[in-house]
């Protein structure tokens, strides 16, 4: 099993090394840039006195030149040399000049150079052109140790200050990183505190909404998702277990007291029938929750269906249920209506609704359908003169297993497994769905799926 890595330790880590490349480029920069900066006050120093030495020549004065005057760049020793242009020859100096060729620099078109010599060190040299009184040319040079010497102290500095500096922008760094962390230590408190039976508490949200804010928010989302479930699945429980016992109660009472003595054909007869219509009942409930399953994990398959005929197609096979109880099922309006979609997931939003409103309509009522295309919808609706349902029921009524306190009884069957089929099948088919009711009068539901 690997070790257990601390996120605060992997942060820093990461920080150290930005934080230590940052320097390395920074001071990298810096260095080149200060380097660049005295160099070219080198070559200013050294123009300035090779043209205050070209205005003092005088080709019939003495060989030897003086400094024209002190300057408070950092060179010196500063050694001057006049060089005539046809031979190349040295025809004026200072006290002393290096023994360098210069001919190769003087025929160069640059002024400035800074270059390497075993005797003298690096130096720097400034070449300035004569037209008059004399043709040649003025050389200016200085050694560059002072410099170098500055550059080097500079750099050691560095040296000694970027390890201070980067174990300060770390302290810094694990400061800010605490702060940053503390919430998400709270958070994983609560979150190993709160169990299944636990699923009330929340975190409590932080002052400042940052991304931390909506971390929390998102985590108390979880948790009231997961209370959410927790209860739909208990209703399951409760609601699977009664539907489940009765049948399989009625079934075994049925059975036991055609067992206990002999029975003629006709008791018999009426046994099976009773059983089979529990059985029946049994078969829808596994069909429905396995339709269920089917919808949660299918990837929506479209294809050009006819809503049309897909809903012609499920009104007649439900008249048979709607005449059993005298009840008029009729199509007010229908659209010829041809889209991409899945046949499946919108066959059963018709039947679901239209299945329901047979149910909780009573004798010798009426229901309307409708089917209609409005801009850039579909809209399907269905008005019933049912028992209607409670307002504070509208909310829940779609939710799995959920079913309404009128609907709790064996004469109106269900397993509140219909609406939740709906919903998950409209969520495929980027849809809605609606209520409008009133208890005792009638439900009108409004379905729209956008094309």
């Amino acid at each position: 099993m690997s070790k257990k890595e601390n996120l605060k330790t992997i942060i820093l880590w990461w920080l150290g090394t930005f934080f230590a490349l940052l320097l390395i480029i920074f001071n990298t920069i810096f260095y080149e840039m200060l380097k660049h900066s005295f160099y070219k006050k080198v070559e200013t120093s050294l123009a300035i006195i090779a043209n205050q030495t070209k205005d003092n020549i005088n080709p019939n004065s003495q060989k030897i030149i003086t400094i024209p005057q002190k300057l408070d760049y950092p060179i010196s020793p500063v050694m001057i040399a006049v060089f005539a242009a046809k031979k190349m020859k040295i025809v004026a100096q200072t006290v002393t000049f290096m023994d360098i060729p210069m001919y190769p620099y003087i025929k160069s078109n640059r002024n400035f150079f800074i270059i390497k010599n075993k005797q003298y060190g690096k130096i720097a040299i400034y070449i300035s052109r004569i037209i008059a009184p004399m043709k040649g040319y003025i050389v200016v040079s200085t050694p560059m140790y002072k410099i170098d010497i500055k550059l080097q102290d500079i750099f050691i500095k560095m040296l000694i200050l970027n390890p201070v500096l980067l174990i300060v922008l770390l302290l810094g760094a694990n400061l800010i990183i605490d702060r940053i962390l503390i919430p998400i230590q709270n958070i994983t408190k609560v979150a190993n505190e709160i169990s299944v039976g636990e699923l009330d508490r929340i975190i409590p949200l932080p002052s400042q909404k940052d991304e931390i804010y909506e971390l929390v928010q998102a985590f108390n989302k979880m948790v009231i998702r997961l209370r959410s479930g927790i209860e739909a699945m208990e209703r399951f429980n409760s609601d699977v277990s009664h539907e489940l016992k009765t049948p399989l109660t009625v079934l075994k009472g049925e059975l036991e007291i055609a067992l206990r003595k002999e029975r003629n054909i006709e008791y018999y007869k009426q046994t099976l029938e009773i059983s089979l219509k529990e059985v029946n009942y049994l078969i829808d409930m596994v069909e429905e929750m396995l339709f269920f399953t089917k919808i949660e994990n299918e990837i929506s398959k479209k294809e050009s269906v006819n809503i049309k005929e897909i809903l012609q197609g499920v009104v007649s096979k439900l008249l048979k249920k709607a005449n059993e109880k005298n009840i008029s099922l009729t199509i007010e309006k229908i659209d010829d209506i041809i889209i991409q979609t899945n046949p499946v997931f919108l066959k059963a939003i018709f039947v679901n609704i239209i299945d329901n409103a047979i149910k909780y309509t009573l004798e010798n009522k009426k229901i309307f359908v409708y089917l209609y295309k409005n801009q850039n919808e579909i809209i399907f609706e269905v008005i019933d003169e049912g028992i209607g349902i409670k307002q504070n029921e509208i909310d829940k009524i779609t939710e799995r297993f959920y079913r309404s306190e009128k609907s709790r009884n064996r004469n109106i069957k269900g397993f509140g497994l219909g609406l939740s089929i709906v919903k998950k099948a409209l969520d495929v088919l980027n849809g809605k769905i609606s209520f409008e009711s009133e208890e005792n009068k009638g439900t009108k539901v409004i379905i729209s799926i956008k094309l």
